[in-house]
């Protein structure tokens, strides 16, 4: 999708627009309090993800590392369960890395799930599968995407 806005021609994919205002240590420290001490605060969790554009959750993981030490993931893994778990943790993903693994899981065991293939590398420019391709050689040693 573009958009122009103020004179300067925009560029992003999908629905969600990069925050104004974003500041990755603020998101950072909400993070860590929504998930410090006992009980998690999934709705400070829900409001920072869905919020942020995949470019501004990289630097909020990057970020949670260098001011508390600690893996945002694993955190995110441990604090939150079941569907919302999943869907979080898939946000959290760089983009190359969450179409390298649902490529993988689509061709995976008997059966090939060709919707999701269609879906991936239809819609993706050059650059972006060559991404891919090489966030799937790192994610799965020893396989070929392009094989």
């Amino acid at each position: 999708t573009t958009k122009k806005e103020d004179g300067k021609l925009s560029v992003w994919y999908g629905t969600v627009k990069p925050a104004t205002h974003f500041d990755a240590e603020v998101d950072a420290a909400a993070l860590r309090k929504a998930m410090k001490g006992i009980g998690t605060d999934e709705a400070a969790i829900i409001n920072i993800v869905s919020n942020r554009s995949n470019a501004q959750r990289q630097d909020i993981r990057l970020k949670f590392k260098l001011l508390y030490g600690r893996d945002l993931m694993a955190d995110l893994h441990s604090e939150l369960g079941g569907h919302l778990r999943t869907l979080v943790l898939a946000l959290m993903e760089p983009k190359a890395i969450y179409d390298a693994q649902c490529l993988r899981n689509a061709m995976k065991g008997i059966g090939t799930n060709e919707n999701v293939l269609i879906e991936i590398l239809c819609t993706r420019t050059n650059q972006e599968i060559r991404d891919i391709v090489a966030a799937y050689k790192t994610a799965f040693p020893g396989r070929d995407l392009e094989k």
